[in-house]
């Protein structure tokens, strides 16, 4: 059985990578066009989506798996008294959104499209807070 490196790869942010490697390895290929269609074509669309889903989300019970459409008062299941989470969470709507933004930074994507990536941005500030500053490591540094 073949795996390819696309399966062999982890996270989306090296297999979007190892692709534009590829592209700009490749003449007949424009690499710009390639950054364009990936974030026009799946994370827009996933990102877009995923917000909208976030939005109007069911919750669930932990234990027994039952649905609700909003969280009891209680916080917890009315049937085994299970604690109830987002069915969508923070990470599946915000896991496209620095991938496609690098994307857009390096490559020459069209103004649309980057203001597009904005306006998801903003939205996505809007619903989940502002992204608290990531503390950087010594070895940006002295490595």
């Amino acid at each position: 059985v073949r795996c390819s490196s696309y399966k062999t790869l982890p996270t989306m942010q090296d297999k979007v990578e190892k692709q534009m490697i590829l592209c700009t390895k490749l003449r007949a290929v424009d690499e710009h066009d390639v950054a364009r269609l990936i974030i026009e074509r799946h994370f827009i669309r996933d990102i877009k989506g995923n917000l909208r889903k976030f939005s109007t989300q069911q919750f669930r019970c932990v234990s027994c798996n039952e649905k609700y459409r909003r969280p009891t008062l209680k916080g917890n299941c009315s049937k085994c008294f299970g604690k109830i989470i987002f069915t969508i969470s923070e990470g599946s709507v915000m896991k496209y959104l620095e991938p496609s933004i690098s994307l857009a930074n390096k490559y020459n994507i069209p103004p649309y499209l980057k203001q597009t990536l904005e306006l998801a941005k903003q939205m996505a500030e809007m619903v989940f807070g502002k992204e608290k500053e990531k503390q950087e490591g010594l070895g940006k540094w002295f490595g």
